[in-house]
């Protein structure tokens, strides 16, 4: 079986479609496009068939047990590369994460976004049956968690210049290099955009996974491929620099809600980068009614999230600053690592 799939740009839509103040960086030249079209051929043996109780064809499964393991049917894993872009991307043969209610399901969608330096598994480390991914998909969530160009920290990156980090951010999301941005990334091609990974994704699902309910959270009728994704449908979350790109998101799109884990972390010396000031910077989902933080205080690594919570006007019930740590796990990394966490993910998540 091939998957055919083709992405035409450019991502405008996603670099400012909602009039972003003077002080914004430029988005990106209007000539920047791309059309990609692969086909891939579905995996073998592994693969996952109708022995659950439904036909998935060229999808593998999550392991049961053991180290990134997601107990329970309907878990698959799939690279950006099986989905149908091109394998020589950032990441691109690294699994994402793809999980669905048996029953119950919402019609939400969470995307989670790791942090720098990590992969999708990170949503599955603290636990195969309780774990952030389970949580989520026992709230009656599809999950996709995302394998993105993550290597290099946003904050090594722009080091802490206030002017880099909302270009630099977007370039990564959509892989159209946006103007004052940093420079390492000046060669990312559009379909190494963790946007464009979404939709092939999200195709990929449709196709191969015919009764999960993937279908619902794409728009067949856009002509924008940033308009494909239903935004409505969406939950944005994510780790460290993860929860930034979730915030982005939440930023440009109107969204469900965004759910930051030990973020955002973007400080320009002692003060929030100013993208994060909800009061000077225009949000298309409310800060204020729906955002949510989980954080812990001994958290040395984003020490400034509770300033960059106060900037976005994160309502009083929506602030949690008292993660868990757990044995083995440090103040930065409990929010997502430690299971002891689970009650506040599935309160932010329902």
């Amino acid at each position: 079986m091939a998957v055919r799939w083709s992405l035409l740009a450019p991502f405008l839509v996603f670099v400012c479609p909602l009039g972003c103040g003077s002080s914004e960086p430029a988005a990106a030249p209007a000539d920047a496009a791309v059309d990609v079209i692969e086909e891939v051929d579905s995996p073998g043996a592994d693969t996952a068939s109708d022995d659950a109780g439904d036909a998935t064809a060229g999808l593998r499964r999550c392991a049961a047990a053991g180290k990134g393991a997601v107990a329970g049917d309907f878990c698959f894993l799939l690279t950006p590369a099986e989905s149908g872009l091109p394998a020589g991307g950032a990441n691109a043969d690294v699994d994402q994460y793809a999980l669905r209610p048996a029953s119950g399901a919402r019609g939400k969608l969470l995307l989670f976004f790791n942090g720098s330096g990590g992969s999708p598994a990170a949503g599955a480390r603290a636990s195969a049956t309780d774990g952030f991914y389970a949580t989520a998909r026992a709230t009656g969530l599809h999950v996709l968690g995302v394998s993105y160009r993550s290597d290099d920290s946003v904050g090594g990156l722009c080091k802490g210049d206030d002017a880099c980090f909302l270009p630099t951010r977007r370039t990564i999301l959509t892989g159209v290099f946006e103007s004052g941005a940093a420079s390492p990334l000046a060669g990312i091609a559009v379909h190494e955009g963790a946007v464009a990974r979404v939709i092939a994704a999200l195709e990929a699902l449709a196709a191969r996974d015919p009764s999960g309910g993937w279908e619902a959270f794409l728009d067949a009728s856009a002509t924008k491929p940033a308009e494909r994704i239903r935004w409505s449908k969406v939950i944005a979350a994510g780790h460290s620099q993860g929860g930034g790109h979730a915030a982005i998101i939440g930023k440009t799109f109107a969204i469900d809600r965004v759910v930051a884990l030990a973020s955002p972390c973007d400080m320009a010396g002692t003060a929030p980068a100013s993208w994060l000031d909800a009061s000077k910077s225009a949000y298309a989902t409310s800060p204020a009614s729906a955002f949510h933080g989980l954080a812990a205080p001994s958290d040395a690594i984003c020490s400034g999230y509770p300033l960059i919570w106060s900037a976005l006007g994160l309502d009083g019930s929506r602030k949690h600053a008292d993660a868990i740590v757990c044995a083995g796990a440090g103040g930065h990394g409990a929010p997502i690592d430690c299971v002891e966490n689970a009650p506040t993910w599935k309160k932010m998540l329902e």
